[in-house]
């Protein structure tokens, strides 16, 4: 569910080695640093949609996570704490320590592991669509998406039939702009291998924060959406809970892609969240990419 990033001339593109691995990354904005994760097979460009709101207030890094884009494609399987460390990784190298971090769905995965493990490079963070470790369906709903990714079956459908999982009911009931929705993907042009996407996969089903939430100090937002089946709000609770002082919203609509369902609510929320964990301007550093 993506399209391509707006264009800007101040945008900053870049190939980093960190972590044992090529990460692309791709640096816009001003203001205080933030870094957006994708989720499972998604590039930098799922964030094609809100991208330019948050560099309107912020320094926004976004990345293509191994895998996907034109990061590097390594061996698989990848673990959940191994992107991270690439994350970190990447963090470190551009001299952007003491950012802001949001981790959308299997991002949000990434930022657990992160927060857990890499906690002082960040001021705050917000996980999108989140989840503390795999639930029987989501392994089921994995299984066939694999299937269906393997399968012969056209581009085009094997995106529709994974979009009610991801959609909610009223974006998948305007079909003229779920074709459209559709056709963006299409045009992506770095789509994740199978390979690429087997390797995440691989990660998330065995991939656990619940012992290590209760030890993360950096405050937190946990956002949901009321309509997000493959991620219930049950999920995002869990993490609240175990994690000391989050803040769990809970948005009355929404699936699990509701940064495209509704992005204005969405970018709002996290706006509204971020606002007051950032900087004072003389504490800002530049990036230094070398």
């Amino acid at each position: 569910m993506s399209s391509p990033l707006p264009a800007d001339t101040d945008i900053e593109q870049g190939r980093a080695r960190v972590n044992g691995i090529e990460l692309q990354y791709q640096i816009g904005g001003s203001g205080p640093d933030l870094v957006l994760i994708s989720g499972l097979g998604q590039n930098a460009l799922a964030w094609a949609g809100v991208v330019s709101t948050f560099r309107q207030r912020y320094r926004t890094l976004v990345f293509d996570n191994r895998g996907t884009g034109r990061s590097e494609l390594a061996p698989g399987p990848y673990s959940i704490d191994q992107m991270g460390d690439d994350a970190a990784a990447l963090i470190a190298h551009l001299g952007i320590a003491g950012t802001a971090v949001v981790g959308w769905s299997l991002g949000g995965s990434v930022l657990q592991s992160m927060l857990i493990r890499h906690g002082d490079l960040m001021r705050c963070a917000v996980l999108l669509n989140a989840f503390p470790n795999y639930t029987d369906i989501q392994h089921y709903w994995l299984d066939a998406l694999i299937a269906l990714r393997r399968s012969d079956a056209p581009a085009e459908s094997k995106i529709a039939l994974s979009m009610p999982w991801a959609l909610s009911p009223l974006i998948l009931s305007d079909h003229a702009r779920t074709r459209d929705l559709i056709a963006a993907m299409l045009r992506n042009p770095w789509p994740t291998s199978n390979a690429g996407f087997e390797a995440q996969a691989a990660g998330l089903r065995v991939f656990d924060a619940v012992a290590g939430l209760p030890g993360v100090r950096t405050p937190t937002l946990v956002l949901a959406g009321a309509e997000d089946v493959l991620t219930p709000i049950a999920q995002s609770q869990q993490i609240a809970s175990l994690i000391p002082g989050a803040e769990l919203r809970v948005m009355g609509k929404g699936g699990h892609s509701m940064v495209i369902d509704y992005p204005h609510e969405v970018t709002r929320l996290i706006l509204d969240y971020l606002a007051p964990h950032d900087p004072n301007p003389s504490a800002m550093n530049p990036v230094s990419a070398p």
